[in-house]
């Protein structure tokens, strides 16, 4: 009798466990790649009076960089505002929406925020530098030298469907534009798809892009100069995922000295090593906002690889 007594009472433990974590809320976790400068100090370096400065820029860290990241989707055309949109980039506590521009679901582009500044008697011309994303065993990979056009044309699709794309993805001109909308239909392609489908806009991270186009100059743009005592900001890409454990970010060929007629006479490098991580962010669904680390211990995650939610990182 007693036997029995204790298996009904185990038996109704366990049921009453059970419902309480089937009626646990399931929060939102992924598992994201970036890249750390290590050690962090080496992200500012001075050599013969020019300073460099490197950000990386990271999932993670996207709510630090408004200014690239934050937008106003009542300024988008109507085929990017709708219902799917306004889903997968909700509005923040804080009244914003949200969209890190360097990578969707799984896949990030390797990417730099950087500030060079020129303390020497001459101007610094970027034409006459280069900048490799550099990996062992792998040919340097150069930065994306064009911001490109992220105007939206029509492309109809085989059934005659309007269909709005920039004119760098249509044209394939190896531009930011080009390469981010490259990946974002990447992601689009193979995405998991809810039970409510909803029909992504390919184009979208473009107009974000082109909303706050005066944050996404680029660093290397060969038309760039740099007077003496004066600094640039801008951003670097490159179109490769974070992928490898360990890379180096290489300047050469920075003039340091020039003579009397402007010939370079000093020519200096810089290098910035750099690490990959693994960083595990949840989604708050009070606040509508990615935190890095693992959900609260009293709420059971759930992983979601690429849901809607992770596109306002």
């Amino acid at each position: 009798m007693h036997h029995h007594l204790r298996a009904l009472v185990l038996l109704a433990v366990a049921t009453f466990l059970a419902a309480c974590a089937a009626g646990a809320p399931k929060i939102p976790t992924h598992r994201v790649a970036e890249y750390a400068m290590t050690p962090p100090a080496q992200g500012t370096q001075t050599k013969s009076n020019v300073t460099i400065e490197v950000e990386v820029l990271k999932p993670s860290g996207a709510y630090s960089h408004p200014e690239l990241f934050a937008f106003d989707i009542e300024q988008f055309p109507e085929s990017h505002y709708n219902f799917a949109t306004m889903t997968m980039f909700p509005k923040e506590a804080q009244g914003r929406r949200w969209c890190y521009t360097f990578g969707f679901g799984e896949k990030f582009l390797t990417a730099m925020r950087v500030k060079i500044t020129n303390n020497t008697p001459h101007i610094l011309r970027m034409k006459d530098s280069r900048i490799y994303f550099v990996v062992e065993g792998e040919d340097p990979m150069a930065a994306v030298t064009d911001l490109g056009n992220a105007t939206l044309v029509n492309v109809p699709t085989s059934k005659g469907d309007a269909r709005y794309l920039p004119r760098s993805f249509v044209d394939s001109d190896n531009s930011l534009v080009h390469w981010l909308t490259h990946f974002e239909s990447e992601w689009d392609r193979t995405r998991k798809k809810g039970i409510i489908k909803l029909n992504y806009p390919l184009g979208f991270v473009s107009l974000v892009v082109q909303q706050n186009r005066k944050q996404y100059q680029l660093i290397n743009d060969l038309s760039a100069e740099i007077l003496p005592d004066f600094s640039r900001e801008g951003i670097l890409l490159f179109p490769a995922i974070v992928s490898w454990q360990e890379a180096r970010l290489m300047f050469y060929d920075i003039t340091t000295k020039t003579d009397a007629a402007g010939n370079p006479m000093e020519k200096t490098s810089f290098t910035f090593p750099l690490v990959k991580e693994d960083v595990d962010m949840w989604y708050d669904k009070q606040e509508k906002r990615w935190k890095r680390g693992l959900p609260p211990v009293a709420a059971t995650a759930s992983t979601s690889g690429s849901s809607g939610s992770d596109q306002g990182q």
